[in-house]
């Protein structure tokens, strides 16, 4: 039985936080593809690992969506709690989309996190085993 409002509170706040995280890396990636400040790769093989920049913006897309899931979930319990006629199955089912939808959102963080790595790891790789970079011609 979950009477606590610090629950609904404590997962608006989480969500609030990781929504703030999606798009700074959202933004932060994008700098890095518009971006003429460092070394790109030369070879198409190398250049292919930017494809892995997708997965992640839709996984970031994705946890944003959850994110806005547990704010309408939060509101809908602020009314609910507020109603005459309101039900302990009512705060539940909010209590449990609330739940189902904070997972969603860390999961979309985690796998963006994971395709994001993965490319920071081969740009690395690439940039250690590389004897010269080739300057773009003018």
């Amino acid at each position: 039985m979950i009477e606590d409002p610090k629950f609904f509170e404590a997962a608006q706040g989480l969500a609030q936080s990781l929504s703030q995280w999606d798009l700074l890396i959202v933004g932060g990636s994008l700098v890095i593809i518009v971006s003429t400040s460092y070394y790109r790769p030369a070879s198409l093989r190398m250049r292919a690992a930017y494809l892995l920049f997708l997965p992640a913006w839709c996984c970031l897309a994705y946890s944003i969506y959850q994110g806005i899931v547990v704010q309408r979930s939060y509101v809908a319990y602020l009314i609910a709690t507020r109603s005459t006629a309101k039900t302990q199955d009512t705060i539940m089912a909010i209590a449990k989309r609330m739940e189902t939808a904070t997972s969603g959102q860390i999961d979309g963080l985690q796998y963006a996190l994971v395709c994001l790595g993965t490319w920071l790891l081969a740009y690395m790789a690439w940039w250690i085993v590389t004897d010269r970079i080739e300057k773009e011609k003018s």
